[in-house]
């Protein structure tokens, strides 16, 4: 499959797919030190930083909060938690002020349901970005 553009999740998407896709989409703006994310929320949203940057912290073994990662806008956080529903395993916290398309767990479910051609192309997104987040962990 050839990439189209180099956005996260409309990478193999045509114009009229990325419309489709854009309608489930909800925009948020969110403040410097504010939490987009808290850990063990159950939420399984998508949420792609198209401005800004942010921080996903974990807590350690003393109640510390640590930076384990930093995430530039063009790229997604919760692409993980889409595919195997579990619990939010970080916090994920606005550096700067941010701008993100939230795409919600449910709507989104329906669109692809409805539309199995997009939910490939889809799908076939969040797997690159999941190797691509793998591989800079090796790093």
């Amino acid at each position: 499959m050839q990439k189209l553009n180099s956005h996260p999740l409309y990478c193999y998407l045509d114009a009229a797919e990325i419309t489709l896709l854009k309608s489930v989409a909800l925009s948020q703006s969110y403040q410097a030190e504010e939490t987009i994310i808290q850990t063990g929320n159950r939420s399984r949203d998508i949420i792609c930083v198209e401005k800004g940057c942010v921080s996903i912290r974990i807590e350690d073994g003393d109640g510390k909060m640590l930076e384990v990662a930093r995430i530039d806008e063009g790229n997604l956080i919760g692409e993980m938690n889409f595919v195997i529903p579990t619990r939010r395993t970080a916090n994920v916290i606005a550096l700067s002020e941010v701008q993100a398309d939230i795409f919600p767990f449910h709507a989104l479910c329906k669109l692809l349901k409805a539309e199995p051609v997009l939910a490939y192309k889809v799908f076939a997104a969040l797997n690159l970005q999941l190797r691509d987040k793998f591989i800079g962990m090796l790093k």
